[in-house]
């Protein structure tokens, strides 16, 4: 399984932030991860849901990917509990899994942290 999160270790921590919508900002990790895998929309998905999760402090996303190119992002609150979660159709993303958090307005990889 390719998991994006272990190929993109080397962003520990990030130097700059970059203005997103909904008053979103990301952080290196982030922006290499959607330039790498052309996942934008990943981080599109993240940001339409915080009109409704903007009280959660934290929340991790995850994005997995099907054997028949659908995939299912899901939200929890870092203890299981599921907030939200949204299958897609289609995507290219070329690989399993993603993995990113998001703590106040600021999406994050968790190795930044």
């Amino acid at each position: 399984m390719r998991n994006v999160n272990d190929e993109l270790k080397e962003y520990n921590c990030s130097d700059n932030y970059y203005k997103y919508g909904f008053g979103m900002v990301i952080t290196d990790g982030v922006k290499e991860l959607c330039d790498r895998f052309q996942c934008f929309w990943f981080v599109d998905v993240v940001c339409s849901y915080q009109s409704s999760l903007g009280a959660e402090e934290f929340q991790s996303w995850k994005l997995l990917k099907n054997p028949d190119s659908s995939a299912l992002v899901t939200c929890d609150n870092g203890n299981g509990k599921i907030l939200k979660s949204q299958r897609i159709p289609w995507t290219d993303f070329d690989a399993d899994v993603a993995n990113v958090w998001c703590e106040g307005n600021v999406i994050l990889l968790p190795n930044e942290h």
